[in-house]
């Protein structure tokens, strides 16, 4: 199966960012960090809850996550639908994601920087599984989110 060059830059881009980033940013203490099979990340989420900026809550506005098949079959990376539903509208936004599963970071990004053509990251955060779905921790920020029904 061909890598699209959107998702190969990207992963070049995060390699990028890795490398350059704070230590704050890279500062991940899992010594049993879960496996990405473990936080079954892959499928339709719901935001049940969340304290991340790029998240934002609020009366009436309603974020999902969808992974499509996620990981499996030894693929860490594709394409992710964010969407914002705040009743009567929708709004779908294309990224790209990236996990690491030896430290159990996930990665999300824009498929391409404006202007040019490499991917951007947007947020790393620190997987982890609760009982309805998946965590998200990125420093004091954390998003929990949990299987979306077919209703949602």
């Amino acid at each position: 199966m061909k890598t699209s060059v959107p998702l190969r830059r990207f992963v070049g881009a995060v390699a990028l960012v890795a490398a350059f980033s704070t230590p704050t940013l890279l500062a991940v203490d899992l010594p049993d960090a879960p496996s990405m099979r473990s936080t079954g990340l892959g499928g339709y989420y719901k935001i049940a809850a969340s304290n991340d900026p790029l998240f934002p809550g609020g009366e009436g506005r309603e974020w999902f996550f969808d992974f499509g098949d996620g990981v499996r079959n030894g693929r860490s990376s594709g394409t992710v639908a964010v969407s914002l539903r705040q009743n009567p509208n929708v709004r779908v936004r294309l990224l790209v994601w990236q996990v690491f599963p030896e430290t159990g970071t996930l990665v999300i990004g824009n498929q391409t920087e404006e202007g040019g053509q490499r991917a951007v990251a947007l947020a790393r955060w620190t997987l982890g599984r609760t009982a309805t779905g998946v965590s998200l921790q990125r420093g004091n920020y954390q998003v929990s989110l949990q299987r979306a029904a077919a209703g949602d």
